[in-house]
């Protein structure tokens, strides 16, 4: 009868176990929301475990273009390979699919990013980029009166950023004839 572990041990399996089946680089609040769309630790668990494996060097943080990024590390996929079994079949497979059905919205989520700040002398500054490769391929920044039409920005840029930068390629590109 196998041993399953239990408590921070396993919090810290399952969010190194998390890190290998999703294949792609994701960000603190990509995996915490994993976590809690699992029902599988409470949000103070989840901050202690991930400080103390990027301390301990289980996971590495990456600098990237849309912020922080986390993967697993070399030691982190060692300690995963000797005691993945310690995890539930039933979790691991949850994980899996979890990963499998959401990847592509969490690498999404990695290359149409958003920001906002709010200026002293009144407005916001809408900061919009679309990212490939790490790379920025289009940037905008724009000055909007109040709260409410910089947050609409940010939602509808999720949607439409692929609109918009095929409008603005067609505009800017075409010859003059």
């Amino acid at each position: 009868m196998p041993i399953f572990a239990q408590g921070v041990t396993k919090s810290k399996l399952t969010i190194l176990y998390y890190l290998r089946a999703t294949k792609v680089d994701i960000t603190r609040d990509q995996l915490y929301r994993v976590m809690v769309d699992n029902d599988v630790m409470s949000f103070f668990d989840y901050q202690s475990c991930m400080h103390e494996l990027e301390e301990d060097a289980f996971i590495a943080a990456l600098p990237k273009a849309f912020g922080q990024a986390y993967r697993l590390s070399v030691r982190g996929a060692d300690a995963l390979d000797q005691f993945v079994e310690s995890l539930p079949v039933s979790l691991r497979e949850r994980l899996e699919r979890y990963a499998r059905e959401h990847r592509e919205e969490m690498l999404l989520q990695t290359q149409i990013v958003s920001e906002m700040e709010e200026l002293p002398s009144g407005g916001y500054l809408v900061h919009l980029r679309a990212l490939e490769n790490n790379a920025a391929v289009m940037e905008l920044t724009l000055r909007v009166a109040t709260r409410d039409m910089a947050q609409r920005m940010r939602a509808n840029w999720e949607k439409d950023s692929e609109t918009l930068y095929a409008n603005l390629l067609t505009t800017l590109l075409k010859s003059e004839e």
